[in-house]
Parts: structure tokens; sequence; C-alpha cells
């Protein structure tokens, strides 16, 4: 009778471990369509505490990161990603979304005397595993923008295929949001931002809804601070989270 119960005590334990545990995606966060100037590095950084579901528990952003480089007038790469750090069992530990590589196209960009400028581009590269994950996944998302006298509106829909517990599964989710951009003053240098992002997942995962807001300072050219408030709407979606956040640029050539 040993070995078999040495054998149900192994299982239990490995399946408790949180490596094991299917990663789960915290939420979509919708794209603009700003694609940087040849030869410009931007970094995009955000950290701060997140108030989780029951599940999820809550968890300290460190950080969630966007780092484009402007390659042609209408071609950028794009490398994002997002680190917490967890709480579970009274034990800290650090959990990794997909780091997605992704090249951002713009197609289409229109513009009339009146203000008004229509633009329509792609974004898509493979999603790596960072931690707790296995296995490439693949995201590909299409961007129909839309600007007027300093309001620029942005509908993102498409599709992510994540990384999973394991290289045969892999998360797949179909995407819809909005990414909002308006200028508050004529200089330019305050704006606010909001985004509003829904995951459907094919498989038993839960979906997601998350709506942001918040406001943008640019300290100079090359420098902008930033403080964004988080709120999700469904069960599974983190309930409330603030941000704050740092995005230098660098001139490479």
């Amino acid at each position: 009778m040993k070995a078999p119960r040495a054998a149900l005590i192994a299982v239990l334990l490995t399946a408790s471990r949180p490596g094991l545990a299917a990663p789960h995606r915290r939420h979509f966060e919708p794209d603009d369509l700003e694609l940087e100037e040849p030869g410009i590095l931007d970094f995009d950084l955000q950290a701060g505490p997140v108030w989780g579901t029951s599940d999820t528990g809550n968890h300290l952003v460190l950080p969630d990161f966007e780092v484009g480089l402007g390659l042609t007038s209408d071609v950028e790469l794009d490398v994002s990603g997002t680190f917490t750090l967890d709480r579970e069992n009274g034990q800290r530990h650090v959990t990794g979304d997909a780091l997605w590589i992704a090249a951002k196209l713009g197609l289409f960009d229109t513009r009339d005397g009146n203000g008004d400028a229509w633009a329509l581009g792609i974004e898509l590269g493979p999603r790596l595993p960072t931690i707790d994950a296995a296995g490439v996944g693949y995201g590909a998302l299409g961007l129909l923008g839309y600007t007027h006298h300093g309001l620029g509106l942005v509908l993102n829909a498409g599709t992510l295929i994540d990384p999973g517990a394991s290289r045969n599964e892999h998360p797949t989710s179909l995407l819809l949001g909005l990414d909002l951009n308006a200028e508050l003053d004529q200089r330019g240098a305050w704006s606010l931002q909001s985004e509003l992002g829904f995951a459907h997942y094919l498989s038993s995962a839960p979906d997601e809804l998350a709506f942001t807001l918040g406001a943008t300072y640019a300290v100079s050219r090359r420098l902008d601070v930033s403080m964004m408030a988080l709120s999700g709407f469904l069960p599974h979606t983190d309930h409330a989270g603030l941000l704050l956040g740092v995005s230098p640029q660098f001139g490479l050539w």
C-alpha cells in the first residue's frame, strides 16, 4: 500500500505546483497606430499594484513594457510583455505573460483639409513563452484609426494564440478593443488615454473585459510620464489597478 499512496501524494503535490498551472494573460491591451520615426527607440514602462480576483490574487506589475523601434516610416518592430510579482500560499513568485515580438505595419493613411485622418495597419508576430509556459504562439491584430483635431481612436480586432502549460496547449482568444488618445492642450503637453479591451477564449479559459483611463505629460520631446487606472468588469479579470509609467526615447540613427 505504501507505493500507491506515495504515488498519489506525488501526483497531488505536482498538480499543486504553480509552474504547472495554465498561464493566463492578465488582460488584453489595445494598441495604437502611432509608428516611431526611423531610428527612434521608444521604451514604454509601467509598474504598480493590481487588485486581482480570488483565483489570481493581488500582484505587483514589475513591469508592463513595450519597446518599439522605427525601421521605416511604415514599419515598426515591437517587443512587449508583462511580469508580475504574485503572492500564493504565503510565498512570493514571479509570473510572466507571453513575450510578443511583432511587426507593426502602416498600410494606408489619408488626410483631408478639415483635420480628419484615416489609417489602416496590422500588427503580427510570434508570442514566446517566459515563465511557467511552453511552446510558441502567434498574434495578429488589424488596426483601424481615425483622427480629428487631436482626438485619435483606433479599433483593434484580431486573435492571440498564446504559449500554454505544455507545448501542445495553446490558449486562443478572439480580440476586440478600442484605444483613445486626446490632446488636452494646444502645446500637446497633456493628453488623455483610455482603452477598452475584450478577449473571448475558444477554450475553457474565462473571458476578459478591462477598461483603463489615465493621463500623460510630455516632460520633453523625448520623455513622457503617465498615470493609468485599471478596472475589470468580468469575474476573472483583475478588479482594479494603478500604474505609473515612463516613456523615454533614444535616437539610434
